[in-house]
């Protein structure tokens, strides 16, 4: 059985090749990085300033300080915040690996606790039962762009003193309830700039506050520790991000409110082909505000009536649909075996998650023919069709 192709667009496409992202940058970014190599000031410097202080007016905050990476975002943060040997820092079960990985750079052990299963952050519900004396920091993440439930986190770490990380490396211009910026609600809060994200400066990453204390920090710390010229009384390093980054990074904050209407267009338009079938599960929305769709990722709850996830991500790459599983568990990565033993138990909910959750191509010049291909694909391997006809 062929694919079914309602989209007259769509005739003849199989073979057809959708990347799962795909950067949206041209000659807006161009132009400005070329300004920055005629220059010659090619280090952090006035287009880097010029981004960071766009990004703190968007998001709301009193500092946003730039960095080289997401990584180096979170590795800042934490520094500044002063986690080192002796130290855990609580972070769910499932993310992109520096959200546990930066601490272990500064000497801290990672706790993990488990994930919920709605918007896929950090779960309340027995968050406190990973709490320990030498809890320096939670890190709630904002998975695939859709802020996680921040309320009775807050309410958590206020109770116990336990100042707030947020990793917010997907979830640029999302609110939490309409409200504040995610990355704002906590002490600090870290983003990220990669291609796939909903802006991209190669690299890059960002770091936002309203402590004025903890900015300083940030700011020695990304810049060898350095007072003043070769005044060297802190530890530092060198995460400071390139002028042409900064410059990008500002032409990208132009872009970035489009960026996410249209991933929001083409979330409701998966949702809405999709949603009825059996077996699958969207992505739930609290409110629109509260998301970008970084990434749009189902679930496909295993049953016997229609292929597990990764048959069908099989089938669907065989008919050239590009998909990946975003995240695994941490809790069985070798890296955070130091930090354990942990017990597959405690973590039910991102075990289920990495069991049956598959992210399908997301991007903003993600065209209508590619996406009716993508939907056709996918509901044609889940009613059997034949992926190799």
């Amino acid at each position: 059985m062929t694919v079914n192709r309602r989209n007259p667009d769509v005739e003849g496409a199989v073979g057809m090749k959708v990347p799962l992202s795909k950067p949206w940058i041209g000659l807006e970014e161009a132009g400005p990085a070329s300004e920055v190599v005629a220059s010659g000031w090619l280090i952090q410097g006035p287009r880097v300033a010029a981004f960071e202080e766009r990004f703190a007016a968007m998001t709301g905050s009193r500092h946003a300080i730039a960095v080289n990476s997401g990584s180096s975002a979170l590795l800042v943060a934490m520094g500044a915040m002063g986690i080192g040997p002796g130290d855990e820092v609580l972070c769910p079960d499932m993310s992109f690996i520096s959200t546990g990985s930066a601490a272990l750079f500064l000497g801290a052990r990672v706790a993990l606790a488990d994930i919920e299963l709605t918007y896929y952050g950090l779960d309340p519900d027995g968050l406190e039962r990973w709490i320990t004396p030498r809890t320096k920091a939670i890190v709630p993440v904002h998975y695939a762009g859709h802020s996680a439930e921040m309320g009775p986190i807050l309410e958590i770490a206020d109770r116990h003193g336990i100042p707030i990380l947020e990793d917010a490396a997907e979830s640029h211009w999302a609110r939490y309830r309409g409200g504040p910026h995610t990355g704002t609600l906590g002490r600090i809060g870290i983003f990220s700039f990669t291609p796939s994200k909903l802006m991209t400066t190669g690299e890059g990453g960002m770091i936002v506050t309203d402590d004025d204390e903890l900015a300083d920090k940030c700011r020695l710390f990304r810049n060898f520790g350095d007072h003043g010229k070769f005044e060297w009384n802190t530890l530092g390093f060198n995460f400071r991000m390139p002028e042409a980054m900064g410059a990008i990074g500002c032409a990208q904050l132009d872009r970035l409110p489009e960026a996410v209407r249209r991933r929001r267009e083409l979330a409701q338009r998966y949702s809405a082909a999709l949603g009825h079938k059996n077996g699958v599960v969207v992505p739930c929305v609290r409110q629109v505000e509260d998301t970008n769709f970084q990434l749009y990722t189902l679930r496909f709850p295993e049953s016997g009536d229609t292929p597990g996830r990764d048959e069908i991500r099989a089938r669907l790459a065989k008919l050239g649909v590009s998909t990946r599983l975003y995240y695994p568990a941490f809790h069985h990565q070798g890296v955070f075996a130091g930090c354990g033993p942990f017990d597959a138990h405690d973590y039910p909910h991102a075990a289920e998650y990495e069991r049956t959750a598959l992210s399908l191509p997301m991007f903003p010049t993600l065209s209508g023919a590619e996406q009716d291909y993508v939907i056709d694909s996918l509901i044609a391997v889940l009613d059997g069709a034949d992926a190799s006809a």
